[in-house]
């Protein structure tokens, strides 16, 4: 009866010990790993254009965006009709209207500085500007992931914790039987 009670013990203590720690550190390893290395990876942003019809200007009237980052121009209700027409002609919102809903996004290689109008309003100042920045050079590369990176990790956690506690169990049965056996014999050396 002692021998089973020091088995039991040793076989929970190794299991609480292996399965905590050596699951937390693949796990920590994996995410932390693909976190780090492709930190921003595909996390675009919107950045919202609206008028001031008192004044007629864009408002804001000059932001800074990243490549793969858009531009969503919006206003609804205006008094007046208007429109966001880029000078060369990148993008073009439509034609005038008091309700515009028109996003633009910046793709890779189109870096740099553009400026837009309102064509009805251009003469008395209705002009913004967007400069786009180039994005950075590990975010191109990562270009062929996954939009949400936790759905490539996840599998991975999961299938390294599956396998961790499949061997810890194995482990655990393996070493039980051994003391038992271990047990037995000595048992039978007794009698």
């Amino acid at each position: 009866m002692n021998n089973q009670c020091i088995q039991i013990c040793l076989v929970t203590i190794l299991l609480v010990c292996l399965s905590g720690s050596n699951a937390e550190q693949v796990e920590g390893i994996s995410t932390q790993q693909v976190d780090s290395s492709f930190q921003n990876v595909n996390e675009s942003e919107v950045f919202v254009v609206t008028v001031d019809s008192t004044n007629l200007r864009f408002t804001p009237d000059s932001i800074t965006v990243t490549e793969k980052d858009s531009v969503r121009f919006f206003w609804s209700d205006e008094i007046l009709p208007h429109n966001a027409v880029e000078r060369n002609g990148l993008f073009d919102s439509g034609e005038t209207a008091r309700n515009v809903d028109y996003t633009y996004t910046f793709e890779v290689g189109e870096n740099g500085t553009y400026e837009y109008i309102c064509e009805p309003h251009e003469a008395v100042g209705m002009i913004g500007t967007i400069v786009v920045e180039p994005l950075p050079e590990n975010q191109e590369e990562a270009e062929v992931l996954p939009d949400d990176k936790d759905e490539m990790i996840e599998p991975q956690s999961s299938a390294i914790n599956s396998v961790i506690s499949l061997g810890l169990v194995s482990i655990a049965i393996g070493l039980s039987g051994f003391l038992t056996l271990a047990s037995i014999r000595s048992s039978s050396a007794l009698e």
